[in-house]
């Protein structure tokens, strides 16, 4: 049975148990970076160990549209615990913390996840449509929460047993998983064809929107994967600045809200990409000259960067790329992803080249700035 729900009262027990899941999803995300710094430790080349977040980016960014085409073919909620599923798998294999089964790992977790927040993110706007902003950013909200959690704690889990957040991702996302399963069905859309899907791609502002996506979700995909591995032998306190960068990351989500409320989202994402752009030259600066405590100041920074336009820039694609919010999120999802993979491989192989990560940061700091001008020209800062 198909329900729909148009009330002020968000749904509790979805959001729940959607939450638990994409919790989970961050935790296994963010506990990437200590996996990487332990497979350098045993002797794989930087670029190798970095590219299993690079095949987590292109796999979500490719699993989107099928994901949204199976949430019109079958139930909403059994779309999303397929994926819950498939991460849950992903998380265990991750724990053998060798290469294969790191770049395996990593690959399916990006198919679980890209399916799994597709199909989370339509359930909770067919429920409460008049919440769905609402709802959807409480769920994006503890995936980042998890992710947090997960890069935070991951470093000294991972060289004491990297088994330990492995299993502990897999058990937060199979207990999403099995709740997802019992929520109630919604309403489903006819398929769409494929073109209706790169429709919102051929306009400036859908690429300007898509390529933030990059600059904020991608990004902090790629900061999370080499942020641990940065701070080790700088003379910091590793786990002190990671905590610094996840909490500032979750803080930042709301403060851009906060932020839209007085000055509007597009002009909010353009202030937070010119940040942005900011603060990762000054970490590239920070790495040349070895200033430690610029750095810290550096990474946490960062961590607002990315969390400040997460849910303005969504809130503006959801009102100007497409009717359908199945469309709009395989859009954003497959620009910004797809637009990201080259980075971890691309810091990894600055590291092996220079014996440093600096360059790797200033090609970061220099698309966050070119996203900067194509937003100024395609989307402006204007609130009408």
């Amino acid at each position: 049975m198909s329900s729909t729900v148009s009330t002020s009262q968000l749904p509790r027990r979805a959001l729940s148990t959607l939450g638990t899941g994409l919790f989970g999803l961050g935790v296994a995300v963010g506990s990437y970076g200590a996996v990487v710094s332990l497979l350098i430790d045993r002797g794989v080349a930087p670029d190798a160990a970095g590219f299993g977040m690079t095949l987590f980016l292109l796999t979500q960014g490719l699993a989107a549209l099928p994901a949204d085409r199976l949430t019109r073919v079958m139930s909403v909620p059994r779309t999303c615990v397929l994926g819950f599923v498939l991460a849950t798998l992903a998380a265990l294999v991750g724990g053998w913390a060798t290469l294969p089964a790191a770049l395996a790992s990593r690959t399916l977790l990006g198919v679980g996840q890209g399916v799994a927040f597709v199909a989370a993110m339509k359930y909770v706007g067919r429920r409460v449509p008049d919440r769905t902003a609402a709802a959807q950013g409480l769920l994006g909200a503890l995936f980042t929460l998890g992710f947090a959690a997960g890069l935070a704690a991951a470093p000294a889990l991972v060289r004491w047993n990297p088994v330990v957040p492995a299993v502990g991702a897999a058990a937060l996302i199979g207990v999403g998983a099995v709740g997802t399963a019992t929520l109630s069905g919604v309403r489903t859309e006819p398929p769409l064809p494929v073109a209706a899907y790169l429709a919102p791609l051929r306009s400036p502002t859908g690429l300007a929107l898509g390529l933030g996506n990059m600059a904020t979700f991608g990004f902090l995909m790629v900061a999370g994967t080499w942020y641990p591995d940065v701070l080790r032998g700088a003379g910091v306190p590793v786990t002190a600045t990671l905590v610094g960068f996840s909490l500032s990351t979750v803080v930042g989500r709301a403060v851009g809200g906060h932020l839209s409320e007085r000055v509007g989202d597009r002009r909010t994402v353009l202030v937070s990409f010119v940040g942005t752009a900011v603060v990762l030259s000054l970490l590239a600066l920070a790495l040349r000259t070895e200033a430690p405590w610029l750095l810290v100041a550096a990474v946490v920074g960062t961590g607002l960067g990315f969390g400040v336009p997460f849910g303005p820039l969504f809130a503006l694609a959801f009102s100007e790329l497409a009717d359908d919010a199945g469309v709009t999120l395989v859009a954003m999802l497959l620009v910004g992803n797809v637009g990201a993979v080259v980075y971890p491989w691309l810091l990894g192989r600055t590291l092996l080249d220079t014996n440093s990560f600096a360059l790797g940061f200033v090609a970061m700091a220099a698309t966050v700035f070119g996203v900067s001008v194509l937003w100024m020209a395609a989307v402006g800062t204007e609130t009408g």
